[in-house]
C-alpha cells in the first residue's frame, strides 16, 4: 500500500477496531502521536497508549504500541485526548488536581 493513500492521523487520537480481537480489545485499541511504520515487510500503525484512567491505575498508559495494519476493520477519529474524553463521558479531575498528582507520583 502506498503511503500517500494512507490516513493522515497526525496529531489526532485514534480508536482502532480489529478483527479477531481479544476480549481486552473489543472495545478497541487507543493511540495517540499515531503513524505507519513497516516491520519485516509488514505495515503497521503504531503510536503511544494514552493515560485515560489516572485513578485507576492505567497500566498500560504511555507504552509504545503497534497494530497490523491489515487487521484495522474500522477507526474513529477523535482531536485530541480532550475531546475523546468528553465524549467517553470520563471525568477529569481538575488542574490542581492533576499538578498535585505530577508533584507527588
Amino acid at each position: 500500500m502506498e503511503m500517500e493513500s494512507l490516513p493522515d492521523f497526525h496529531g489526532k487520537l485514534v480508536v482502532f477496531y480489529i478483527a479477531n480481537a481479544p476480549d481486552a480489545l473489543q472495545d478497541g485499541a487507543v493511540l495517540e502521536y499515531v503513524s505507519f511504520k513497516n516491520y519485516g515487510g509488514k505495515l503497521f500503525v503504531v503510536g503511544r497508549v494514552p493515560e485515560i484512567d489516572a485513578e485507576n491505575g492505567d497500566w498500560i498508559a504511555n507504552l509504545q504500541g503497534g497494530i497490523a495494519w491489515d487487521a484495522v476493520t474500522s477507526y474513529l477519529i477523535f482531536d485530541s485526548r480532550e475531546n475523546y474524553l468528553s465524549r467517553m463521558g470520563v471525568p477529569r479531575p481538575p488542574l490542581l488536581q492533576r499538578l498535585l498528582a505530577k508533584l507527588f507520583t
